[in-house]
Order: structure tokens, then C-alpha cells, then sequence
């Protein structure tokens, strides 16, 4: 067995670069870009790189007893934050208990208790302010918002707006960039069963404004369980994520909407307590008999081979935008179109028996030819009443009916011009000089 484990070695050393033995179940933060801690039962281990390579430090036994609440438990439970001022600050799973490493020694500051109700929630540091965000807690997952208070030694509820995820966040993926946390590839519980949540969610912690900004690119839309075997974890090149047993490699940036994906054999050794420091990911395999386990670690980018890119979300500013330019264009398009069709003339051939035109024939009546001829022959395109009134006069017809005569008679071949060709020939307008007469206007787009 130590023989096939230290064949394991072996191989991660040589494609790991840098490996180095320690307490197992640590807890590693990392401390800044070239350092990180690992918090142990018995005291805390300080690592440096030293040209590409982890090297212990030292090793500080601490100067008092732990809490008696870190006691039965395994370190890499908590989750951990540096503070500006240099302090450690430890939570408790499930939020609540809270633990401030400084001068060698782990103390309880807290006047709380064991919440139990944001297990899997994001514990981060804005501004020397401590959060914890979401989590899962009594048979529900929520979107809580809380605040240490340094004064009271509690934790405060603070209330956001917007458009909350209320049905809860959990096993989520979060990038804090300046003041805007983004928060992504989650699910929920409603009716004690999981659903996924494929949308994207931005909350800014300035205003405590939750903004949804469109849904994710279907690759996250995968199944539940896989999320508790993703490795995920904040880089310099931005979020890193990988599936257990996958070659495949994203590093996610929120604020480009951009997924770059990359393929590695090597990182397939990663374990879900991966983390990042600086421009190096380190890993941490366990032995086979759990008395120690090891720290792996290896260039960030060393052995990727670029794959593509692609949007993280369907974003919502953006199909806005597209959705703008795309009304503009078709406005442009029906405006082109009707000037275009305005302009359109349409020619016919005019004779005493038809009107021919737009591969079309209609037959006309001797009177409908007079109509049409009298109006074609005049360079106004236009008649008034008065000379088709005298053309449709007859002695043994009153007056009325010499009317309704030539009334009938546009009317008709104006239907009929219609019902074919889907166009009004004849028009009737008042004479500007004298509303009181009528004009006949020969269509505008008609010409013979």
C-alpha cells in the first residue's frame, strides 16, 4: 500500500511540480499571493513558494487551548477570511459561532450560538465587514444577507431589495468584484426536493439591490448532485470550475460575461479543497492510511490547451440592446419599403375596350373610357365635376339622375380597378380655391 501511494506521489510530482507533507484536515486560507496558512488541531502551519515550490515556513503550536466547540471537529469543516488588520476569522458550519485567529491563538468572539440555518453559505469580507450569504438550514434553503456586529458580538440581519432569489441559495458559485458579488450555478429546495436555478444574480453591496441579469449558458444546466463534487474557487484569471472525472477547465468572469474553457489531463488530480494562490492552484490528496496528507501545486495556467469561449449568460442588457438595434433596422426597413412602395408607379395601356396593366386586363364601358381619357389628357391629373356631370346629361333625365349616373359610374370602375389590382383609380377631393367644388384626381401611381 505505501508503495502504490508513494507511486501516486511520484506522479503528481512530476506533473504537479511542487508537493509537501502535512496534518491532515487542515484548514488552508490562503494569506496573500505568494503565501497561504493551514489550521490544524495542534497549532498553525505557515507555507511560502520559494521558485514555484511550497515550503513550509514554520510551524506555531498555538499559545492557549482551542474552543472547546473546534474540539471534535475537523478544521477543514470551518470556512475562513484574513481581515485587513491581519486577523483570521473562522466560522462555524451553519453560521453563527464565530472564531478570530490573531497571536497564535484561536478565541470564540462571538456572544451568539450555533445558527444551524446557513450551512454551504458564503462567508466573505467587504470593507472589514464580515457576511455570510444564503445557505441550507431546517429541511429549507434561503437567501439571508447577515452582518457580524463587532460592537454587539451578534449577528444582523440585513434586508436587500430587488429581485431576490427567494426561493434560496445553495451550493452556489460567488465572485466578488468591487462592491458587486455575483452569484451563479445554484439550486434550491422547495417541498424537500432540489431544483436548479440557471440564472444569474447580481447584488450590490453598497446598495443591498439584487439584480437578475439573464440566464445562464446551458452547459451549467446539469444535474444537481454533480455540484457537490464541482471544484470552484476564485483565481487572478477568474472563477475557476471543474467537474470531478472531467478534462474540461472554465475560468468564469462575471463582469466580461465570458467562459473561457480549457482542457487538461493533469488537473484531473484536483480535489474539491483545491484552492489559489496567487497565479498557483493547490491541492491536497490524503493518504491511504488518513495519518497525513499532501499539498499539491502547479501553475495556474501550466498544461492548458485552449478550447473556446463562450457567454456566461444570456444577458439581459445585451438581448436589449440587440432587441434595439433590431427595431431600428426593421423600422428603417418598413420606411425604406414604404417610400419605396410610395414612389411606385405602375403603368397601363389605355384603349376605347380596356385598361391593361400589371399583367392584367379589364374591359371598360365607353363611358368608363371617357372618364379615364379625360383625366389621362389633362396635365393636372385632375377633373372637376362640373365636365363629367355635362358628358353623363340627358334631356329625358332629371337632374338627380344625371348625377347619381355619373356617381355610378366612378363608382363601379373604381371597384371593379380595385377587386383586380388592389388599387383606387379614381380619387375625389375638394378644389382648393373652392371647397364647395369637386375634384376627380387620377391616382398618382397609375400612369398610362
Amino acid at each position: 500500500m505505501k508503495r502504490f501511494f508513494g507511486l501516486i506521489i511520484l506522479f503528481f510530482t512530476v506533473n504537479l511540480v511542487s508537493q509537501i507533507s502535512t496534518e491532515p484536515r487542515q484548514l488552508y486560507v490562503a494569506k496573500d499571493s505568494v503565501s497561504f496558512v493551514g489550521l490544524g488541531k495542534e497549532g498553525v502551519n505557515t507555507f511560502v513558494f520559494d521558485d514555484s515550490r511550497i515550503k513550509l515556513e514554520q510551524f506555531q503550536k498555538y499559545s492557549m487551548p482551542i474552543p472547546k466547540e473546534l474540539e471534535y471537529m475537523d478544521f477543514d469543516g470551518l470556512s475562513g477570511v484574513f481581515g485587513a488588520n491581519g486577523k483570521l476569522y473562522l466560522l462555524y458550519p451553519g453560521g453563527g459561532i464565530l472564531f478570530e485567529y490573531h497571536n497564535n491563538a484561536i478565541r470564540r468572539i462571538d456572544n451568539s450560538f450555533a445558527h444551524r440555518n446557513q450551512f454551504s453559505g458564503h462567508f466573505f469580507i467587504y470593507k472589514n465587514n464580515l457576511y455570510l450569504l444564503g445557505g441550507y438550514g431546517y429541511w429549507k434553503t434561503n437567501s439571508l444577507l447577515t452582518r457580524f456586529n463587532f460592537n454587539s458580538k451578534e449577528w444582523d440581519y440585513v434586508q436587500t431589495l430587488g429581485q431576490i432569489p427567494s426561493d434560496g441559495i445553495n451550493e452556489a458559485s460567488f465572485f466578488l468584484d468591487k462592491n458587486i458579488l455575483t452569484v451563479f450555478d445554484f439550486y434550491y429546495r422547495v417541498n424537500d426536493i432540489d431544483q436548479k436555478n440557471n440564472n444569474l444574480y447580481e447584488l450590490d453591496l453598497e446598495s443591498l439591490m439584487w439584480e437578475k441579469k439573464g440566464s445562464l449558458n446551458r452547459s451549467f444546466y446539469d444535474d444537481i448532485e454533480k455540484k457537490s463534487r464541482d471544484i470552484r474557487f476564485k483565481t487572478p484569471l477568474g472563477f475557476f470550475q471543474k467537474s470531478l472525472g472531467k478534462e474540461t477547465v472554465r475560468f468564469i468572469d462575471p463582469s466580461k460575461n465570458s467562459i473561457k474553457i480549457y482542457s487538461s489531463d493533469p488537473l484531473r488530480v484536483l480535489t474539491p479543497k483545491s484552492f489559489s494562490v496567487g497565479n498557483r492552484i493547490v491541492t491536497t490528496q490524503l493518504s491511504a492510511d488518513r495519518s497525513f496528507e499532501v499539498l499539491l501545486s502547479r501553475g495556474l495556467t501550466e498544461g492548458l490547451k485552449y478550447e473556446g469561449e463562450e457567454f456566461l449568460t444570456n444577458d439581459y442588457d445585451l438581448f436589449i440592446s440587440y432587441f434595439g438595434i433590431v427595431g431600428v433596422f426593421c423600422l428603417m426597413l418598413v420606411g425604406f419599403v414604404y417610400i419605396k412602395t410610395k414612389n411606385n408607379s405602375y403603368y397601363f395601356i389605355l384603349s376605347n375596350e380596356s385598361l391593361t396593366g400589371l399583367n392584367k386586363s379589364l374591359q371598360i364601358s365607353q363611358d368608363e373610357y371617357f372618364i379615364l381619357k379625360l383625366l389621362s389628357d389633362s396635365k393636372s391629373r385632375e377633373v372637376e365635376n362640373a365636365y363629367f356631370l355635362n358628358y353623363f346629361k340627358s334631356p329625358e333625365l332629371s337632374e338627380d339622375a344625371c348625377i347619381k349616373r355619373k356617381n355610378k359610374a366612378i363608382s363601379d370602375l373604381n371597384n371593379r380597378f380595385a377587386e383586380l389590382h388592389g388599387l383606387e383609380i379614381i380619387l375625389k377631393r375638394a378644389k382648393k380655391s373652392d371647397s364647395r367644388q369637386v375634384l376627380y384626381v387620377l391616382n398618382e401611381k397609375i400612369k398610362f
